[in-house]
């Protein structure tokens, strides 16, 4: 059991540093509720301020026109033939897990908190169980990291 009170320990102490950030989330998120739409119940909300709105999605339109594109460098000239076959693999990659829905979502994170996060998983039972890479947002909040560490 000392390994399960020394994870729940860290993982108290993780959760504790970021708590600035967590609330700062909340508030943003909330914020941007009560600006954007006004709730008439508990589901249904309505428009409150086109002007909120209007500014995010200007933004967002702006980034979604600059979708970044991957291109592979050679770092020596042996590397050549295989930074060209990376620079054809990935963009086929990135069409695969609807890289610009992902990017989508996460320019709305970051229009309302200044941040967000992408994720790289290995999916094994994509591709008929063959495997397959996957890109997706991640929620800062469900993220923990040591503090303190800058590198």
């Amino acid at each position: 059991m000392p390994k399960i009170e020394n994870a729940e320990l860290l993982l108290s102490k993780y959760k504790k540093a970021r708590t600035a950030l967590t609330n700062r989330i909340i508030q943003n998120e909330q914020w941007y509720k009560l600006r954007h739409t006004a709730p008439v119940s508990e589901d249904n909300y309505i428009p409150a301020s086109a002007w909120l709105f209007n500014s995010l999605a200007v933004k967002h339109a702006d980034a979604m026109s600059s979708i970044p594109a991957p291109y592979v460098s050679a770092r020596e000239p042996s590397d050549t033939e295989s930074a060209e076959t990376l620079s054809k693999l990935l963009p086929i990659l990135l069409e695969y897990n609807d890289f610009p829905e992902v990017y989508s979502s996460i320019w709305n994170d970051k229009l309302k908190h200044g941040t967000g996060c992408y994720g790289v998983f290995w999916n094994p039972s994509a591709s008929e169980g063959l495997g397959e890479i996957e890109i997706r947002r991640v929620d800062i909040l469900n993220l923990f990291w040591e503090p303190g560490v800058n590198d």
